[in-house]
């Protein structure tokens, strides 16, 4: 289940003790404003939507802080000649870049753990080792370059073992997937639309693909280069 951030914002006031009114004039906005946003009928400027997030303690830039030092270690690792990390463990990594950060990320043991982590809702799977390790591996895989639609999706195959004859396929799979979920439902709404959503969903699903790095799917994306990832280190141990 997923919560919004209107939600989320709601939440955190009710345990802060403060009112929408107080809330309101910390955050540079008129309580009616603050109303009309908390009543999900209305939205806030960037400014104010950010100044409420660092009110309320959640902290986006985590997201930002880790793609960045996974870009930075990807690059250090590229100019060491280093290859690939398929077989390092979170010690190896910190040790050899001498960043001591990377030893703060979540140890998994198993595909199992890693699942349930995920479905809990309460940990971000993303800051475990080995989602870090697949998106490292992701930016060594593009090779410095800056990611288009068209080389993200690419690199993303190749990650994930795909040859380049067929590179694509199991990620437009998953986003023509993904967008006949959404458009599926417009076309109940407005059958005359059928056809045209039926071209419409063929056309996103090619797109959706370099887009899917971060979904929680199972299936071409880094959640599942980490589960691989968890596997073979899982099967070199009980060698």
């Amino acid at each position: 289940m997923s919560t919004n951030i209107v939600e989320t914002i709601q939440t955190r006031l009710e345990s802060m003790g403060m009112s929408q009114a107080q809330f309101a004039e910390c955050v540079s906005a008129t309580p009616s404003q603050m109303s009309i946003f908390l009543r999900e009928k209305g939205s806030l400027s960037i400014e104010c939507l950010n100044k409420s997030l660092d009110l309320v303690g959640v902290n986006l830039s985590l997201y930002s802080k880790r793609n960045s030092l996974a870009k930075d270690v990807a690059s250090l690792l590229k100019s060491k000649s280093v290859s690939s990390i398929e077989n390092w463990t979170k010690q190896d990594l910190a040790t050899f870049t001498q960043n001591d950060s990377i030893s703060l990320l979540f140890d998994v043991q198993s595909k199992e753990d890693y699942i349930a982590l995920e479905q809990s809702g309460i940990i971000d799977v993303e800051s475990t080792f080995p989602f870090f390790k697949a998106l490292v591996s992701y930016y060594m895989t593009l090779d410095g370059e800056k990611p288009t639609a068209s080389s993200a999706k690419q690199a993303l195959a190749s990650l994930l073992g795909e040859s380049s004859t067929k590179s694509s396929e199991p990620v437009c799979q998953l986003g023509k997937i993904a967008a006949g979920t959404a458009i599926g439902a417009m076309a109940v709404a407005s059958p005359i639309l059928g056809s045209v959503l039926a071209v419409a969903t063929l056309a996103i699903g090619k797109q959706v693909g370099a887009f899917s790095l971060f979904t929680k799917t199972q299936t071409g994306s880094l959640f599942a280069k980490a589960i691989e990832l968890i596997n073979s280190d899982h099967t070199k141990k009980h060698d």
